[in-house]
């Protein structure tokens, strides 16, 4: 098996394949040389970079599953959905931020505990 570079040209995009120390690495390069693609595979698995962005588009269902799933946004991170959200979770959930803000444009707001409901604040201001 040849572990010579290998280089194919795609339309104005050029397709590289190459074995580096920790394992092959294929990386698909823009006209203007920027990388616009990079696959590497080594013993910490695959992994994928992106130059400028993706964008994940289905018609049916989208699953993402990992024994530990991490969503990292350097600059903010949104979560939208055209009908109903859930979020579940077979133990624990903990949310941290500065500040909350929960609103209910149409309808209650909910609260239901099996056990005690505790409120902690400085000062807690109902009906304000």
């Amino acid at each position: 098996m040849s572990r010579e570079p290998v280089e194919i040209a795609l339309d104005q995009y050029r397709l590289h394949v190459d074995h580096e120390p920790n394992g092959p690495m294929v990386r698909i390069a823009a006209p203007d040389g920027a990388e616009a693609l990079r696959v590497t595979i080594g013993p910490e698995g695959a992994v994928l970079t992106l130059g400028h962005g993706l964008t994940l588009a289905v018609t049916g269902t989208l699953n993402l599953v990992g024994d530990q799933v991490a969503i990292h946004g350097k600059e903010g991170v949104s979560i939208r959905s055209g009908k109903d959200l859930v979020l579940e979770s077979d133990r624990d959930m903990a949310v941290d931020a500065r500040e909350h803000h929960i609103r209910s444009r149409l309808g209650d707001v909910r609260i239901k505990a099996n056990d005690d409901v505790r409120i902690n604040g400085e000062r807690i201001r109902l009906n304000c």
